[in-house]
């Protein structure tokens, strides 16, 4: 496998990013977390990362904020509607477990728990898993951090988005490298 975290041989999945949820999240946070997820899908759909999103009980919670929808639907990504907190465990969900590459991008929220239960679920799967801390939030910073600290005990590699972008691109020579420098800017 490749050291590269978001590759080709990668994918990436967003937990529940739903308009409802967003209205209770800290307004600075949640600008820089949509930010950081909607630029992890245009780099996935660059470099052919199969995108898988979640939303949690849409019926409720409602569908996935709109314009991290329209980039994921321009990206190719397929969705899976799900009642339990751990993705995994959605029926449909696990034709694409079975399919995807064995190191999984994931973001989204909540972080302590929708995507820190997938995260587990995951890695005890035997899945790697890097979770990019900017792109994931919770309604308390507290929650997030608390959420980081137990998926990276359980195993998962824990990154920043920047840092996913430039790795995948590699060099400034890539053919990209122009257009994701800014949006991580």
């Amino acid at each position: 496998m490749s050291d590269i975290y978001l590759s080709a041989q990668t994918s990436l999945l967003v937990i529940d990013v739903q308009e409802r949820l967003l209205k209770a999240m800290p307004q600075p946070e949640m600008e820089r977390c949509l930010h950081a997820t909607k630029t992890l899908v245009e780099l996935a759909a660059e470099i052919g990362a199969p995108i898988v999103y979640t939303e949690q009980y849409p019926a409720g919670l409602g569908p996935t904020e709109a314009s991290l929808l329209d980039t994921l639907q321009k990206a190719g990504a397929e969705r899976v509607e799900k009642m339990s907190f751990d993705a995994c465990s959605a029926p449909d969900f696990h034709r694409f477990l079975i399919e995807l590459p064995k190191r999984i991008v994931v973001c989204g929220m909540e972080a302590h728990i929708c995507v820190q239960a997938t995260v587990r679920e995951l890695i005890y799967r035997r899945h790697q898993v890097v979770v990019p801390f900017d792109a994931v939030i919770s309604r308390r910073l507290e929650n997030r951090d608390n959420g980081l600290r137990v998926m990276e005990q359980s195993g998962a590699i824990i990154s920043n988005y920047e840092t996913l972008v430039f790795d995948a691109l590699r060099s400034a020579e890539h053919p990209a490298f122009k257009r994701f420098s800014k949006m991580v800017r």
